[in-house]
């Protein structure tokens, strides 16, 4: 790259011309800024920073064209104090910098007064931007993260991020984010942890709100150029977790209570399908109730599904996408829902693990009250350590990230489908 710096006397100039295609935005021929610098090393480092800052300023010109509100004209009149060599300042601030640094400012925007005086001399008054903004601002800005999602995992994103920001706010006052402090995220960690001393919550619950304010008020506030380190404020604020894993249901209690022909009679066919799906698939029940016609191949010499993104959900994550040979009750019950899939929970996958965990304790078929729908997978995450499949198999049957780097395509369907028929349960359906 040509060099953007040239000596004039004993002194150096940052000196940059405006590409034809952005003379709409930019009315200047050239960019020329005083360096203030008599070594050509200090120079070039000086004129790499200014690029970045020149040419960030040209894409924001680009995208936003003439502001429309007075937050963006604060951001673009900061962006164009950084391009010609200055932090923001507010005028006050100004009047009481260095003469030298007054005049600096002054002789910067001689050729453009009008815009320029408004970042360099600090006329423009900073925007207020409440926490309780934060929200509206942050969907925009993680639109990338919802992509693919359907509109119950939209809503299920979203949520607990409402939640944590409106518990925030009840705790420190929906303060402007530039006055967010250490203070406040310490009064807002001893808060939930009053919370989960009197087991109003989990460590485990506390831990998502801290991260959800954080990861809202890091990204705002770095969209926002607001002028406070949020990753920093919320160092070394996690809470001790206790987490308790669910229990797995013991093999011969799957055997001779779940799968006797009469547990399930009083479920509805729906509910009672993805429970047998999930016996010998070990999937979570939101990638069954995802399945489309399109995800079942059971015309194969080996049945299975396919777990992966289609128009009815997204995926929890990359190593969540895998093909699960059928066998058993769980074959049984795929040939009943293929054709359909489970349209009854499809928009509120919830509700299914509602039903049915309220099913097993009104029908006593949990051994302890810490059992739930969920603990079938757990189960067969054992009943597959149990018969000694490799671990690489396991993870690809669960959906799991394997442990180090991934090599290979994995493993065929007809090896994990071997393991499966090892662990297939008897049933009298």
């Amino acid at each position: 790259m040509a060099k953007n710096y040239i000596q004039r006397g004993e002194w150096y100039h940052y000196t940059r011309r405006v590409p034809k295609h952005l003379s709409a935005y930019d009315k200047r021929t050239h960019v020329r800024i005083t360096l203030k610098t008599k070594d050509e090393k200090e120079a070039a480092k000086l004129a790499n920073i200014y690029d970045d800052f020149i040419e960030k300023y040209w894409r924001d010109l680009i995208k936003s064209g003439q502001p429309d509100s007075d937050f963006q004209k604060f951001s673009e009149a900061r962006s164009m104090a950084k391009a010609h060599g200055f932090a923001y300042k507010d005028f006050s601030e100004v009047l009481t910098s260095p003469l030298e640094e007054v005049l600096s400012r002054i002789e910067a925007i001689t050729d453009n007064p009008k815009i320029k005086s408004k970042g360099l001399l600090g006329t423009v008054r900073a925007a207020n931007l409440t926490i309780n903004e934060c929200p509206e601002r942050f969907w925009p800005l993680c639109a990338d993260r919802l992509v693919g999602r359907s509109d119950n995992q939209k809503r299920k994103y979203k949520e607990p991020r409402v939640a944590a920001i409106k518990a925030f706010v009840n705790v420190v006052g929906n303060l402007d984010l530039g006055e967010i402090d250490r203070s406040h995220v310490l009064e807002f960690r001893t808060w939930l942890m009053e919370r989960v001393a009197k087991s109003e919550i989990t460590g485990n619950t506390a831990n998502k709100q801290i991260g959800n304010v954080k990861d809202m008020l890091i990204t705002v506030g770095r969209h926002c150029e607001i002028d406070t380190n949020f990753k920093l404020l919320f160092a070394e604020t996690r809470l001790a977790e206790d987490v308790e894993s669910r229990p797995p249901f013991e093999t011969s209690f799957i055997q001779n209570t779940l799968l006797n022909g009469k547990s399930f009679e009083g479920l509805n066919e729906d509910a009672r399908m993805l429970v047998y799906m999930m016996i010998e698939t070990g999937a979570r029940e939101s990638e069954i109730i995802g399945l489309s016609p399109d995800d079942f191949f059971l015309d194969r010499d080996v049945p299975y599904i396919w777990i992966r993104k289609n128009d009815i959900r997204s995926l929890k994550t990359k190593t969540s996408e895998r093909q699960i040979p059928l066998v058993g009750i769980s074959l049984l019950a795929a040939r009943k829902i293929s054709t359909t899939g489970i349209l009854r929970y499809q928009k509120n996958p919830d509700s299914a693990s509602a039903t049915i965990n309220k099913y097993l304790r009104e029908n006593e078929l949990k051994p302890t009250s810490k059992h739930t729908l969920y603990s079938l997978r757990h189960s067969f995450k054992d009943r597959l350590r149990d018969s000694q499949a490799p671990e690489e198999v396991i993870d690809e049957l669960m959906g799991h990230k394997k442990a180090g780097p991934k090599y290979g395509r994995g493993h065929l369907l007809e090896a994990k489908h071997e393991w499966l028929t090892k662990i297939v349960l008897d049933h009298r359906l």
